[in-house]
Order: C-alpha cells, then sequence, then structure tokens
C-alpha cells in the first residue's frame, strides 16, 4: 500500500506542475505591482506564484507558532489523564484487596 500513496502523490505532483507550466506560458503578460517600498513590473505567473509562496509561509508560521503548541499541550494532557486512569486502577485494585 505504500507504493499506491507514493503513485498518488506523485501523480497530484506532477498535475500540478503542469498546470503551473501552462498558467506561466499563458500569462507571460507583464504586470506593474506596487508595494510598500515602490513598484515593479513583473510577468503575471511570477507575481502569482509569489504571492502563493507568501500564502504558505503565513500558513507555515501560524502552524508552527500556534497549532504546534496547542498539539504539545494537548499530547502533555492526554499522557496526565492516562497517568491518573493508571494511577486510579492501582488504587481500585488496592481498595479491592484491603476489603477482602
Amino acid at each position: 500500500m505504500p507504493w499506491l500513496k507514493f503513485l498518488l502523490v506523485t501523480a497530484i505532483l506532477l498535475v500540478v506542475l503542469l498546470l503551473g507550466v501552462e498558467f506561466s506560458t499563458l500569462h507571460a503578460d507583464p504586470v506593474t505591482v506596487n508595494y510598500l517600498l515602490g513598484k515593479t513590473t513583473q510577468p503575471l505567473s511570477l507575481v502569482v506564484i509569489c504571492a502563493f509562496a507568501a500564502g504558505v509561509l503565513v500558513t507555515a508560521l501560524v502552524g508552527a507558532f500556534v497549532v504546534l503548541p496547542l498539539r504539545w499541550q494537548v499530547a502533555r494532557l492526554r499522557q496526565a489523564v492516562s497517568d491518573k486512569d493508571q494511577e486510579i486502577s492501582v488504587l481500585a485494585r488496592k481498595a479491592g484487596r484491603d476489603a477482602r
């Protein structure tokens, strides 16, 4: 089954690559981009790819600084609950032995 997942991911990446090449050949017209420090003229496909990359970077940063600490906290809390469950079961067994 791992080869099927690899094959599927490879096929998806090839399709995305082909669509990207097709997009960049169809949209090679230069556009002017005004930004904080000035303006520049770049091909539309490059501007779109840079905007996409910036979105990926922002998403990765949000994931790294917001989501990951929350996942770590959940893992710690689950471990604490598991420890408490084990402690309860040990105490219940001791109480059962003492009652006899």
